[in-house]
């Protein structure tokens, strides 16, 4: 009976959260969907531009002409448009949460969040405060005497939520067999943030360097240091980070997950890194040792026990305390807020600090995804759009499933593997059918508690993991699916994605437009991530998400080809007068755009032929017109030097300005829409055009 009341409490008090959020939102002035926000408009484009000449011009150039790059953002898009709103309706939900926790029940979504709210916005509490919260952490490392010592501190990190030290071993998917979990040997973190470490490996005079040493530095005055020890510790940082960096896999050699997956005896595990005793680390995180383990990072364990041996424990000792601070930094005092805003200016070209109210999502998003994701859905995701999206999944889901059988290129026997991969997709849309219930973690005034308490649920959580089958969690990665993340994601292991309620918003998801225009918008990105489990690492796991090669040898062959001509076309892009797009980091992501637009387009033609009434001109243009120019200005964007620079050193995704016209370039119907003939810049011979699926 207790726990029926408490559902009927929790569901009030989400009610009433929504129904003032709604009237908020109303009044809170966010910024309005028009065409500066990049909701499709004929009066983005600029027509005095023949499309075969310079087809982003065209569809974008009173855009680009018009709208400038907020300077608080580092880049300006329909993503980032999505974002600046994303932020602004959470921030009226958390508050109001904040209002309501003190009478809300006990472990309900309201109250961990509005409690987690409270906590962080008691801003004079936390620079009372000072670091004294974490004191007790940085007396454990001081406290280190030996190896031994040091594998109890970065066990406990593990337990407390704070950083992933040296390495970390994790349960998931066994690659072999998606219905068993297996351990894996996983790198260390850096202090900083993933995406930028490429800096790294830049030479010692690089100033993104020299912007990370001096923020090393200044964390560590705030933590008490003097200014020359802290200058000190910053130095030896950015040495052991450089030196551990040059172990890992490149962005490009981590894409392919044969080069993730070799597997290794616990023994042989433990012949790599002699320096720590690996059987009391599993014992203090709480596993069972493990028989065997996958080394996701396959030759980083030898580098990390030659620095462990070769440098003073002391030296040790500083690096993890400056790691310890960097950890929590985000739920102590505000004076750690200047020297991460001089950071990200010189990491991003953006030196505006967004408000408070509005960094607290990302504490949220990393430690209450689940919770604080029912209250976005509950409260801004209409049920109606998860219905039109679902709806298009199928229509791109069966446009898939026909044209395998004509991918002429592959043996019968490749297609009938790629037609049962196709046949077995999971996928999902919005939210989770079932949410994970963080109603036992204690949330209150104490933000450090409350941090330690989520970590702790956490990792209790993947205990209770091992030695079962494996259950996939629906829409639970923090950076990739929860419901509140804007974005799409395909995981190999369950041969699926999931679409997040976030991405199915405007201006990317557009439903009360013509279909040519949300077709060829979320559309495109559902059959991209369709395609994903065809890309170059894709390909590499069966119907049934095994990682296994189900390709014949002269189908892998052509498959490499068509993927060539996709590195070489980035290759050839300038991002900046001399930088040229990763084609090698780049090619699962722009395989996955090609086949993307293509099903999306297939689709919207099939949709036509079954509303012949909605096939009519608009504003001049027709339905593939539209469609073509729909894509285009969801990947036009404004986006600043470092942050190109950043983007094409690490991330797998090209710069958006090459997504808005190269996937296109693959279709024949695109030339045909405008008449783009040879000759023109836009056209691609035909023999460079991928058709892979």
């Amino acid at each position: 009976m207790r726990s029926m009341r408490l559902r009927a409490a929790a569901t009030f008090f989400l009610a009433a959260l929504v129904a003032g959020s709604a009237r908020a939102e109303d009044a809170a002035g966010l910024p309005a969907l028009d065409a500066d926000k990049l909701v499709f408009s004929i009066s983005n484009m600029d027509p005095g531009v023949r499309p075969g000449m310079d087809f982003y011009r065209y569809a974008s150039g009173a855009w680009l002409d018009r709208v400038e790059r907020p300077a608080r953002l580092s880049s300006y898009g329909v993503f980032d448009v999505m974002a600046e709103r994303l932020r602004g309706q959470m921030s009226l939900a958390v508050a109001k949460a904040g209002e309501e926790a003190a009478n809300a029940p006990k472990g309900t979504p309201v109250q961990q969040v509005g409690s987690l709210y409270n906590a962080y916005m008691d801003t004079a509490k936390l620079d009372a405060a000072g670091i004294e919260p974490i004191r007790g952490e940085l007396d454990r490392v001081a406290a280190i005497k030996s190896f031994d010592d040091l594998v109890q501190v970065m066990a406990r990190q593990i337990y407390v939520n704070g950083p992933i030290l040296f390495a970390a071993f994790a349960t998931l998917n066994d690659p072999a067999d998606t219905t068993r979990n297996a351990f894996y040997a996983v790198g260390g973190g850096f202090g900083i943030e993933a995406g930028f470490d490429s800096i790294l490996a830049e030479a010692p005079d690089d100033p993104r360097r020299a912007a990370y040493r001096k923020y090393v530095a200044s964390v560590m005055q705030i933590a008490g240091y003097p200014d020359e020890e802290a200058a000190r510790i910053a130095d030896l940082t950015l040495s052991v980070e450089t030196e551990l960096h040059a172990a890992k896999l490149s962005p490009a050699e981590g894409a392919d997950p044969r080069n993730r997956f070799t597997k290794a005896t616990f023994d042989e595990l433990q012949a790599q890194i002699p320096e720590l005793d690996l059987k009391a680390y599993f014992r203090s995180v709480g596993y069972e040792v493990p028989q065997s383990v996958v080394m996701y990072e396959p030759h980083y364990l030898p580098v990390l026990s030659k620095l462990l041996r070769e440098r003073p424990l002391g030296e040790i000792k500083d690096y993890i305390a400056f790691r310890i601070v960097r950890s929590f930094s985000p739920v102590l005092t505000t004076a750690f807020d200047a020297p991460e805003l001089a950071l990200q200016e010189a990491l991003t070209g953006v030196g505006v600090q967004q408000p408070r109210q509005e960094r607290l999502l990302k504490l949220l998003q990393d430690n209450l995804g689940h919770p604080v994701s029912q209250i976005y859905v509950q409260s801004f995701f209409p049920e109606e759009n998860k219905q039109k999206a679902l709806d298009m999944v199928e229509r791109i889901l069966t446009a898939f499933r026909e044209r395998i059988p004509s991918r002429a290129w592959l043996s019968e026997a490749t297609r009938a593997a790629a037609l049962e991969k196709v046949n077995k997709f999971y996928y999902r849309v919005g939210y989770p059918d079932h949410w994970i219930d963080y109603s036992s973690v204690e949330i209150g005034p104490d933000l450090v508690a409350d941090v330690i308490n989520i970590g702790a649920f956490g990792q209790k959580r993947e205990i209770e993991k091992q030695g079962k089958p494996t259950v996939h969690e629906e829409f639970n990665s923090s950076s990739a699916t929860l419901p509140i993340v804007i974005n799409a994601g395909y995981t190999p292991s369950i041969n699926g994605f999931e679409v997040t309620a976030a991405i199915l918003q405007a201006p990317a998801f557009l439903p009360d437009m013509d279909a040519a225009v949300y077709f060829c918008r979320i559309g495109g990105i559902i059959g991209h991530e369709m395609v994903h489990g065809f890309d170059s690492g894709g390909r590499q796991y069966d119907a049934q998400g095994n990682f296994r090669d189900w390709w014949t040898p002269s189908d892998a062959k052509a498959f490499e080809a068509e993927a060539q001509k996709l590195i070489d076309q980035a290759n050839a892009f300038e991002v900046l007068p001399g930088l040229h797009a990763n084609g090698p980091l780049n090619v699962r992501e722009n395989m996955a755009d090609v086949g993307g637009i293509t099903l999306a387009y297939a689709a919207l033609m099939d949709y036509l032929k079954e509303h012949p009434s909605e096939n009519v001109k608009i504003d001049g243009l027709t339905p593939a017109q539209r469609c073509f120019i729909s894509w285009a200005q969801m990947w036009t964007w404004k986006a600043t030097d470092q942050y190109l620079r950043a983007i094409v050193a690490g991330d797998g995704h090209p710069p958006n300005n090459y997504r808005a016209v190269a996937p296109l370039q693959h279709l024949d119907a695109f030339y045909e829409a405008f008449d783009i003939k040879q000759g023109d810049p836009m056209w691609l011979p035909p023999e460079k055009r991928v058709k892979a699926w």
